[in-house]
């Protein structure tokens, strides 16, 4: 599966040599925490996540031609809007989605 991956703040110089937005191929099955390894990040390191312009968590699956952004700690309460992000949120949003 064909992954577009954008890294936001110093997660562009955080991780493996490559410009700030790559295409990453993935198996079948990969969750978004797959490609924290394959960045060379760790886990601890990414505040926030945005999957097709969704709050994501990392255990969230992937779908060929999926758009990941990854974002630094220090970037995820920079605007009233990162709120909604939250994992929290993520997950009660979910949540209601499928009820």
């Amino acid at each position: 599966m064909r992954i577009t991956v954008l890294l936001g703040g110093h997660l562009r110089t955080e991780a493996v040599e490559g410009p700030q937005e790559r295409v990453l191929e993935v198996p079948p099955n990969s969750r978004v925490e797959d490609l924290f390894s394959a960045l060379g990040l760790p886990l601890q390191r990414i505040g926030m996540i945005l999957l097709n312009g969704k709050g994501a968590t990392p255990d969230h699956e992937l779908q060929d031609g999926d758009r990941v952004g990854l974002f630094p700690p220090e970037l995820r309460y920079n605007t009233f809007v990162s709120m909604y992000f939250r994992p929290e949120h993520i997950r009660a949003r979910d949540r209601k989605e499928e009820n």
